[in-house]
């Protein structure tokens, strides 16, 4: 599908939120193989990194711009300037083969009058969906707001549900004029993810919609150690209790060989993806080895990669018997993850304060006696389910992960909205 995504930006300056609003939208869609177009103006500077995913047509025509209160007051240079742009829209808009169309507050701020009159010439002359993105909340009435002059292909696109009767009357129209599509604010993008973690990200989509995300960094020779087997169970008990689970294992020091290391390796992750598969663990969604992405994973995933997994995760179950300090812990929890620690290990009290929740998990000199250590790692799943769930910061990260990435609001808002009749 064609997308032209219609600005009269001179240039893609950082600091102008509408500039990342684009530059999301435009990775968004061409992930999803869009073509898509980005029109600025023919007085467009290159002093900031472009979008490289886009064509971007430097075409906009230029005009001296006023902030009008009424078409009254359109002087006689902005009338011809929306007849420019109504003329470049049908030239560019035929040639390209144009199929839907965004425009950011072309329709709304007194500045592009302009280039909302010129919108409202070339629209019955090329049909196409439009969506006419409004930014801020309607505060009073101009006398150009009026949808329904555009006709039935034109809607107004509002961030939130809140408003959209409110924008509807500002605009004399209807709810049914109205879409309400979020604002994309994903980590991919927000965060600048390397292209290698988004292209993981791509094989292990559950990283940004699960529930609960552990990012669990382990050489091949210390899983045991680092007590995988218990992360596993805990995970398995907080998806029985109705949660999405992702448990990525950062492994290290992997062989995909043929020979008896290569043989080892793989005889160590059958072992835990059996543990996994028997408690009900879907493997390559729910639970993974990262040295079964890529073999040059087989050593470890780089470390700007895993600081970026990490950013995904919201949970770190940490029940390692043996550590002298423990880097992974502070990692996670410097990405923000709601932390599980080892009473058993007097050191984590060292290392995190009386922070975080504390579990008996044992150690190197300390092995717990339980008569039931299911019934215990159940208990420890539904004490984790109830203080992450009271606990608003680890809410308000989670909720905006998996709510606000461009693949959700590409599945739920943007592809309806394109193709509906």
């Amino acid at each position: 599908m064609n997308v032209a995504i219609l600005t009269n930006f001179q240039d893609l300056n950082p600091g102008y939120s509408l500039s990342g609003i684009v530059r999301d939208q435009v990775t968004m869609l061409t992930k999803y193989g869009h073509t898509v177009h980005v029109f600025v103006s023919e007085q467009f500077n290159n002093k900031y990194p472009g979008i490289p995913e886009a064509i971007i047509h430097h075409v906009v025509p230029f005009g001296h711009l006023k902030d009008y209160h009424t078409i009254n007051d359109l002087t006689k240079d902005h009338e011809a300037l929306a007849v420019k742009v109504a003329i470049m829209l049908i030239k560019y808009f035929n040639e390209l083969n144009i199929e839907v169309v965004f425009t950011h507050d072309w329709i709304f701020t007194g500045w592009n009058l302009p280039y909302a009159l010129g919108v409202l010439e070339a629209s019955p002359q090329y049909q196409c969906r439009w969506l006419h993105w409004v930014h801020s909340v309607p505060n009073t009435f101009y006398d150009w707001w009026q949808i329904k002059r555009y006709g039935a292909n034109h809607k107004i696109v509002f961030p939130n549900r809140t408003d959209r009767i409110r924008v509807a009357e500002q605009y004399r129209g209807e709810v049914t004029d109205v879409r309400v599509i979020p604002h994309i604010k994903d980590l991919r993008t927000w965060y600048d993810f390397a292209p290698e973690t988004v292209d993981f990200i791509d094989v292990v989509p559950n990283i940004m919609q699960a529930d609960f995300v552990q990012i669990y960094p382990a050489s091949m020779d210390r899983l045991d150690a680092k007590g995988l087997h218990i992360v596993i169970k805990i995970f398995s008990h907080l998806k029985a209790l109705g949660f999405s689970v992702c448990l990525v294992i950062a492994n290290q020091w992997a062989s995909n060989r043929d020979d008896d290391a290569g043989k080892a390796s793989r005889a160590i992750l059958e072992k835990q993806l059996m543990v996994a598969s028997n408690l009900g663990l879907e493997a390559g969604s729910e639970i993974l080895f990262t040295s079964t992405i890529k073999d040059e994973y087989e050593t470890g995933i780089s470390h700007r990669m895993l600081r970026e997994l990490n950013l995904c995760g919201n949970l770190f179950i940490f029940p390692t018997h043996e550590e002298s300090f423990g880097l992974v812990g502070p990692e996670a929890a410097l990405g923000g993850a709601f932390m599980v620690l080892n009473q058993s290990l007097q050191m984590m009290r060292e290392v995190y304060n009386d922070e975080g929740l504390y579990f008996d998990f044992g150690s190197f000199t300390f092995t717990p006696q339980y008569r039931d250590p299911d019934q215990i790692y159940k208990h420890i799943a539904v004490t984790i389910e109830g203080l992450c769930y009271r606990n608003e910061l680890f809410l308000t990260r989670t909720i905006c992960r998996k709510k606000f990435n461009y693949d959700v609001l590409y599945r739920r808002k943007y592809l309806p909205y394109m193709t509906e009749d």
